[in-house]
């Protein structure tokens, strides 16, 4: 069947909802607008954040709640693809970033003494890591970590999954905007076909950068990969001498030490940023000495690797309140615990309703994907390798904007981006805000009940 695929009622559905919804935010079409008129290139500076008509804008927010410019007060499932993770402006970062600006908040062109509690901090809870060193965004932490493999292995070729992204200018497909580095891609899911390839590519493969969970191009699909795939593709890389990186910006939150505590499978470099700043840029990575020693400004071979607000304390002040008072390990194992039994309940849901969709995912990062047949199917007893199905008919991705616009208007709750239903669930969400996502499916069922029928009978 051809990807495609239109199904007229669906269709139909979804441009009487964006119809609604722009009639419904005319103050973030208005806001949109000026940003257009004043020079901003297409409207935003964040690509991930624009949708047809418009994104909305908000003008205040706290806890697991925004306003928007016009007026709706909306609970956050999207927790700002995990950089909300505590949710709009907590206050232990506040007070954090208060106190760091009453005492000169730049500090430049010198240390400051929050770096070395910071780093100790990571150093702790990543067994992998025994020296960091910090950046601004994920972005920045994904490109010092390629770079450092490539200087430490002297090699140039990077491998990465097809349809991955780690940053702005990272992707595993070739973008005009993306560092020109030597890239080769594999899909997700054949360690066989993988393994041959890093074997084949040894002589001039630096490092295989990956998160570790199931990668498919079309979706965020942040499923931990099985513990026997990670371990055959670490035993590749080490055969090859080359660096095996995990960028954790995203799922480091799954544990305490990151998604490799949990499949117990130790990379050569870890990244990490996003929701440890509290809402404050921040990004950074590490490892073992032999990768990251080159670091040092009086190594005779230094990376001599910087960069202006790396060490801003402003940044930094805000990760110390973050680790001190929001995400202990007893916090972190809490709230995933309670995102799977979330998690359990919209599947039970879903099923009672016998809707064509599942949600996936791991602990508190889910992505609810429109479709009838399985999207996980395992090729091997083992779990070394899988296979994905992930549908790419047009049908599913309007299902999946038809519910966010749903979602938004009558249960007034941000189910992720209108493009995809990717939850990244914030601490501050209550009991009673996780009813209400249930309920709002069931109330999307019964008024989609024909349109979600023939959606069922395409993806089946």
């Amino acid at each position: 069947m051809s990807d495609s695929i239109v199904l007229p009622l669906l269709s139909k559905a979804l441009d009487t909802a964006r119809l609604e919804y722009a009639k419904a935010n005319q103050a973030s079409a208005a806001a949109f607008a000026k940003a257009k008129a004043s020079g901003i290139a297409g409207g935003t500076n964040r690509a991930s954040i624009f949708y047809t008509p418009f994104p909305l804008t908000f003008v205040d927010a706290k806890a697991a709640t925004a306003t928007t410019a016009d007026g709706q007060c909306i609970t956050d499932f999207l927790g700002n693809f995990t950089a909300g993770l505590f949710g709009f402006s907590p206050k232990p970062v506040i007070d954090a970033v208060s106190k760091a600006m009453a005492h000169g908040h730049a500090l430049g062109g010198a240390s400051n003494k929050i770096e070395a509690i910071v780093a100790g901090a990571f150093v702790d809870r990543f067994e992998a890591m025994e020296m960091v060193r910090f950046s601004n965004t994920g972005s920045e932490a994904n490109t010092y970590a390629i770079n450092t493999a490539r200087a430490v292995t002297g090699r140039n070729k990077i491998l990465m999954y097809e349809g991955a992204y780690h940053g702005a200018w990272i992707h595993g497909v070739d973008l005009a905007l993306d560092i020109p580095y030597e890239k080769i891609y594999v899909p997700y899911g054949d360690s066989n076909h993988i393994c041959q390839v890093i074997a084949d590519s040894a002589s001039d493969l630096a490092a295989f950068i990956m998160e570790p969970v199931m990668v498919n191009p079309w979706v965020y699909l942040k499923q931990i990969a099985p513990k026997p795939y990670l371990k055959r593709i670490r035993k590749a890389c080490s055969e090859a001498g080359c660096a095996l990186i995990f960028d954790e910006v995203m799922t480091s939150r799954l544990a305490p030490g990151g998604a490799q505590e949990l499949v117990g499978v130790a990379p050569d470099l870890t990244t990490f940023g996003k929701y440890f700043g509290g809402g404050m840029p921040f990004g950074g990575f590490g490892g073992k000495r032999e990768w990251m020693e080159r670091h040092d400004p009086a190594h005779p071979l230094t990376i001599n690797s910087g960069g202006t607000f790396n060490q801003n304390a402003l940044s930094l002040a805000a990760v110390d309140a973050v680790l001190s008072s929001l995400w202990s390990p007893a916090q972190c194992l809490a709230h995933n615990s309670k995102a799977d039994r979330f998690r359990d309940q919209v599947n039970a849901s879903l099923r009672a309703l016998d809707l064509p969709c599942q949600a996936c995912g791991s602990g508190s990062l889910i992505t609810l994907i429109w479709q009838r047949r399985p999207v996980i199917r395992s090729t091997s007893r083992e779990g070394e390798s899988q296979e994905l199905d992930v549908s790419r008919h047009k049908a599913v991705s309007d299902a999946a904007q038809l519910f966010w616009f749903y979602m938004l208007k009558e249960h007034d709750i941000l189910a992720g981006s209108p493009r995809l239903n990717y939850l990244t669930l914030p601490v501050t969400l209550e009991l009673s805000d996780y009813r209400n996502f249930v309920i709002g499916i069931e109330g999307f069922a019964a008024k989609y009940a024909a349109e979600l029928g023939q959606l069922s009978e395409v993806t089946s």
